[in-house]
């Protein structure tokens, strides 16, 4: 499990790597609610995807994207608002193969 740095902004778009994969990932705060999109290696994964806490943002898998993204409330289980970005929300990436090897 990795955390990804993101800063308390409303509007942000920030490239990572992510187990070899060049991700591009934006996030945008829209009335009560927060945003993501993924490209991943220059491959639109998602776009618009509503961000709920503790879900996984790319609830359907794709062949182009290996692992989990997520936030957690380190405060309880509320979702996330831009203005606690990075230190009340976490956003985290998760490798499939780390989750292999939990289930063994």
């Amino acid at each position: 499990m990795e955390q990804i740095e993101i800063s308390p902004l409303p509007w942000q778009e920030f490239s990572v790597v992510l187990d070899s994969q060049n991700c591009v990932i934006q996030l945008r705060q829209v009335a009560e609610s927060l945003y993501c999109d993924l490209t991943c290696n220059e491959i639109e994964i998602f776009k618009g995807r509503k961000v709920c806490v503790g879900t996984d943002i790319n609830c359907y898998p794709s062949p182009n994207f290996n692992g989990r993204l997520y936030f957690i409330d380190t405060l309880g289980q509320s979702d996330p608002q831009y203005e606690e970005l990075n230190t009340r929300w976490l956003l985290l990436y998760e490798s499939t193969d780390s989750e292999a090897s939990n289930e063994q």
